[in-house]
């Protein structure tokens, strides 16, 4: 189920810079999910929602970082270090987005 879920994130992108594999986006998924429990106490209170809303930036900010950055090449290891730099520059973006968006139990709108 999350496979065929992060198969379908990762046809919707341009075809400038081709399709994200499901395999590039199980890192940002997982990250997400755990960096949703710290980010949950930064932020406001949505009541059930926080922790869905708060892992739906992180993996938004990781996905779209890993598809704007994925032909970039850095000297490390491209099978685990440069995605994960990637996936949390992108997390990083997402999280002051949420901070900011839920500051004080308040929603920004």
């Amino acid at each position: 189920m999350v496979g065929d879920f992060l198969t379908s994130v990762g046809v919707l992108v341009s075809e400038d810079a081709g399709p994200l594999s499901s395999n590039a986006l199980l890192l940002p998924y997982l990250c997400s999910l755990l960096g949703a429990f710290v980010l949950g106490r930064f932020t406001g209170d949505l009541g059930n929602l926080t922790m869905p809303v708060n892992c739906g930036a992180l993996f938004l900010g990781a996905a779209g970082a890993t598809w704007l950055l994925h032909g970039i090449d850095l000297p490390m290891d491209h099978t685990i270090h440069q995605p994960l730099l990637v996936s949390m520059i992108g997390m990083l973006a997402g999280a002051f987005a949420m901070m900011w968006w839920l500051h004080g139990n308040k929603a920004h709108v």
